[in-house]
C-alpha cells in the first residue's frame, strides 16, 4: 500500500468513525518530523544564549549524524560518540584545549591503555558558504593514518552551540605545534 492509499483509507475510516471531523490524521511520508504546537511556536533557536550548556553536548547534524562530546573534567578527559545509520564510534581522549582564538578548533590527545595509545583528535568549526548551515571536521588519527574523518554539516545555531561548549568546558592553549 502507497501512502496516498494509505492516506485515503484512513481518511474513509475517519468520515465514519471521526466524530464529524474532530479527529485528523496524516501519514507521514520520508523525512517528516513531528513537533508538539508549542515547539513550533518557540523554536529552539530562541534558547538563551547566557545558559550555561553542560558538561556533556550532543548534536544532530543536517546529514546522517549524531555527536555526543563528554567532558570529563575530573580526569581532564574529552569523550566523543559519533554515530550514524549503521556505525557508532566510541573515543576516549585526553588533555582536551581549544586554539585560544574564537573557541572554533579543539585538539586532544590519545588516551593511553595497557599496551597502546588511542588516537588524536582535532575537531575545526568553519562556517559554510550557507547563510544556514556551518561544518564540523572531526578527524581522529594515530599517526598519519586516519581513524575516523569527515566532514559534518550543522546548522548554525549546533555551531554556535559546540563554540559556547568547547569555550565553556576547555582551556585554551598557549601554542600548538
Amino acid at each position: 500500500m502507497t501512502t496516498d492509499e494509505l492516506q485515503r483509507a484512513i481518511n474513509e475510516h475517519l468520515g465514519v468513525t471521526g466524530d464529524n471531523g474532530k479527529f485528523r490524521m496524516t501519514v507521514a511520508k520520508e523525512g517528516m518530523v513531528w513537533t508538539k504546537k508549542e515547539e513550533q511556536e518557540q523554536p529552539r533557536q530562541s534558547s538563551d544564549e547566557n545558559a550555561p550548556i553542560g558538561k556533556v553536548l550532543e548534536i544532530e547534524s543536517l546529514q546522517k549524524y549524531i555527536v555526543k562530546i563528554e567532558n570529563v573534567d575530573t580526569q581532564h578527559r574529552l569523550k566523543l560518540t559519533v554515530e550514524d545509520t549503521v556505525n557508532r564510534f566510541n573515543f576516549e581522549f585526553v588533555r582536551p584545549t581549544n586554539d585560544g582564538n574564537n573557541g572554533d578548533i579543539v585538539y586532544a590527545q590519545g588516551a593511553k591503555g595497557m599496551m597502546t595509545k588511542g588516537p588524536e583528535l582535532k575537531v575545526e568549526i568553519v562556517p559554510s558558504q550557507s547563510a544556514d548551515a556551518s561544518t564540523v571536521k572531526i578527524r581522529a588519527f594515530r599517526g598519519k593514518k586516519n581513524v575516523f574523518k569527515d566532514d559534518i554539516l550543522v546548522s548554525n545555531f549546533e555551531a554556535q552551540r559546540l563554540k559556547r561548549f568547547i569555550k565553556e568546558n576547555f582551556g585554551a592553549s598557549s601554542a600548538r605545534k
